[in-house]
């Protein structure tokens, strides 16, 4: 329970109580600040004198003493190292110690407790006085959850149910700080007061993502810290905070659950530059950086079958080429993406996996029966992957072996003798070639989806919607235990994936998942199955394991108003309509050009004259590639400009240049999008543009380029 105060005939307090309460916390940082560089220049000289010691004395010291004193340095290295973190953070709080308060009335005695939540808790080196709350703490989700009366808050404590603390906010603030100083107090009702939310909304977007902590909204908090879903799904419109959302539940999970380490953590996201962009949250919060991956890197990683395939990058430039074309690949990305081709290939599987006949089976002088290993495989192991049953059964012939040999093996000479057992029995009962599997699949569903059976590009690379079936089909055989240090995954961009993407991620990691995204920002799918159908497929609850909560988000906070309403009529009739914070700003421009020369003219006379000198972050996103190349190359001849491709890692802000792909999950001050005037010819090309347009904050530019007849 947090600390209590009991101040009798409390009264709201004024701006004159607050700037003293705020010289007092600085004060006290000041003096905590004092404290730990006096207690970090202590060890320093003590780690010196101990290594001194241990040369001057190091003939005449035992091991035991030796060691002894190894230890005893490296306690000492590891307190400067824990008293540098906490220094940094003292620094950091000093520019902003807090940014709300509230005063809340418990029930049952009546106390008060006032709370000023900030980025991070402090308690006083003087008294002990928790004078600043961490946000992530229990009792700082009421700052979110509620406004003024009837409030709660609940303490979880392990596996035991919550301590719930009941009571009322009488008192709510919000506080404008700017380096060390406190600017303005603001008394509010609400969650988040609409004049401090718009000015935060009204800044530039910045080269990394920046934590949003004081400008939390309700919605977003109460999924930020959802305890009960097992995979939490998050369906939420461009500009709703999704990415956002997902980095602060990254933080509040790493806060609040102890056995959690940023190693037990990981992203996956759709590209490097992506990763870059997220980098520095994480740091903000006062959190280490955690592991993050694309699938296609994963992919790469588990799949070991020799043939070349697609990459996502490949499949997509083939979907934006083709549109909506009536090609036999675009058809066949259609159908082995859906739900019931996924269902149609396992019940193929659950036929070939019981048809595996099984003979006698010889090793050295041990022998087992067809029968007794059926009764193994389908039985005793029946739950794991196919391969992996084969792997206990030759434990089992291991200890057979064993038992007719003089001596014991050791564990070395088991693991070895099982795996030759192991791949024996593969080859003798089981189909080997996970690609020739697949294909006789195919050949089965020739006759339902005539054209099915084509499963490689016309450079004979395995195409991308035939590689992530196989990839499932090798996890299904062989199981993955890569990634079973992870407690918990976070996707994002969840829409970039297929039904057969999420099975092989259900199986790889067993863990708890948070997977944010927008069916609405997708080049190419199915009105009638998007992936929400996939999702909660997928994450069903089986066996009383797993399950998932599905969670909504409408509201934009991304881009000025009229930015959001050009963009909501891109998709027409899609629903993609939400709610949009009133800010505004210029109505977005749609302009013709006769000539690439000329578009790339506007935009220069645009970055020329002035016009965005007031934006860090300016973006032309293009169609692919090739002309992210173009207008890079006739761009930079007038201007600095920076060309981001699908190998680039970095993201340094100023004015760049890439396709309309890489730019998901990021935001720009000013963003201009080159077009050639037909985007809303087919759903592909529409959604590409929808995607690209609501990257912008301040301004859009539509260019739309005329092609020569």
């Amino acid at each position: 329970m947090a600390e209590n105060k009991n101040l009798e005939g409390y009264k709201i307090s004024t701006m004159e109580d607050e700037e003293d309460y705020f010289d007092n916390v600085e004060m006290e940082l000041d003096y905590s600040i004092s404290i730990t560089e006096g207690s970090m220049e202590l060890g320093k000289d003590n780690i010196k004198e101990q290594k001194k010691y241990m040369r001057d004395s190091h003939g005449d010291m035992d091991d035991e003493e030796f060691l002894q004193n190894m230890q005893s340095v490296n306690n000492d290295e590891a307190f400067l190292r824990r008293a540098a973190k906490r220094l940094e953070v003292y620094e950091h709080q000093k520019k902003v110690p807090y940014f709300g308060k509230f005063v809340f009335k418990y029930k049952d005695d009546e106390e008060y407790l006032p709370v000023y939540v900030g980025m991070s808790g402090y308690q006083s080196d003087m008294n002990g006085q928790q004078l600043v709350y961490d946000w992530r703490a229990p009792v700082s989700s009421m700052y979110y959850a509620y406004e003024k009366g009837p409030a709660s808050y609940n303490v979880h404590v392990d596996d035991m149910e919550d301590d719930e603390f009941s009571g009322d906010i009488v008192e709510k603030k919000q506080f404008l700080v700017s380096n060390g100083r406190l600017k303005d107090a603001v008394d509010t009702d609400s969650n988040i007061n609409d004049a401090i939310l718009l000015e935060a909304l009204g800044g530039n977007s910045g080269v990394k993502m920046k934590n949003v902590v004081a400008t939390i909204q309700k919605e977003q908090d109460a999924i930020i810290r959802n305890r009960t879903a097992y995979n939490l799904i998050v369906d939420g419109r461009a500009g709703s905070g999704k990415t956002v959302i997902a980095m602060h539940r990254l933080a509040w999970l790493l806060y609040n659950y102890k056995t959690l380490e940023s190693d037990n953590v990981m992203i996956l996201s759709p590209n490097s530059i992506f990763g870059d962009y997220i980098s520095e949250v994480l740091p903000e919060l006062e959190e280490n950086s955690v592991p993050e991956k694309e699938f296609d890197s994963l992919l790469e990683e588990l799949l070991f079958i020799e043939e070349e395939y697609e990459s996502k990058l490949d499949q997509s430039e083939f979907i934006i080429d083709s549109g909506d074309q009536d090609n036999q690949r675009m058809r066949n990305i259609k159908v082995k993406s859906s739900i019931s081709f996924y269902d149609s290939f396992n019940e193929y599987l659950d036929r070939y996996v019981p048809g595996i006949k099984f003979r006698n089976f010889h090793y050295q002088k041990v022998e087992y029966t067809g029968e007794d290993i059926a009764a193994m495989f389908n039985g005793r192991f029946a739950r794991k992957p196919v391969y992996e049953r084969f792997e206990n059964i030759a434990y089992f012939i291991v200890d057979r072996v064993e038992d007719n040999s003089p001596k014991e093996f050791p564990d070395e000479k088991k693991r070895n003798l099982a795996r030759q057992i192991q791949k024996q029995m593969v080859n003798l009962f089981a189909e080997r070639n996970l690609v020739e599997l697949y294909v006789g699949f195919l050949a089965e569903m020739e006759k339902k989806y005539p054209g099915i059976s084509e499963y490689r590009n016309e450079y004979g690379k395995i195409c991308y919607e035939d590689i992530l079936p196989i990839l499932y089909l090798q996890v299904y055989f062989y199981g993955c235990h890569s990634y079973n240090n992870i407690k918990h995954l976070v996707i994002d961009e969840m829409q970039d994936y297929n039904i057969f993407q999420y099975a092989v991620i259900d199986r790889v990691f067993g863990c708890r998942k948070t997977i944010l995204g927008d069916r609405y920002q997708v080049l190419f799918y199915d009105p009638e199955e998007t992936v929400v159908d996939v999702l909660t497929k997928i994450f069903a609850k089986r066996n009383g394991q797993g399950g998932y909560e599905l969670k909504e988000l409408f509201a934009s906070y991304r881009s000025t108003a009229e930015i959001t309403e050009f963009c909501n009529g891109i998709l027409g009739g899609e629903g993609v309509g939400g709610n949009t914070v009133e800010r505004h700003g210029r109505v977005p421009e749609e302009i013709q050009c006769e000539s690439l020369d000329e578009a790339v003219e506007f935009i220069n006379d645009k970055l020329s004259y002035g016009d965005m000198d007031a934006y860090d972050n300016i973006a032309i996103l293009t169609n692919d590639e090739a002309d992210a190349y173009e207008v890079y190359k006739q761009l930079s001849e007038y201007t600095e400009v920076t060309l981001i491709t699908n190998q680039s890692v970095v993201y340094a802000g100023g004015v760049v240049v890439l396709p309309k792909f890489l730019a998901k999950g990021m935001e720009f001050d000013a963003v201009y999008v080159m077009t050639d005037g037909t985007y809303d010819g087919s759903m592909v090309t529409r959604h590409a543009h929808y995607i690209a347009c609501t990257r912008a904050l301040h301004e859009l530019y539509v260019l739309d380029v005329v092609q020569p007849q």
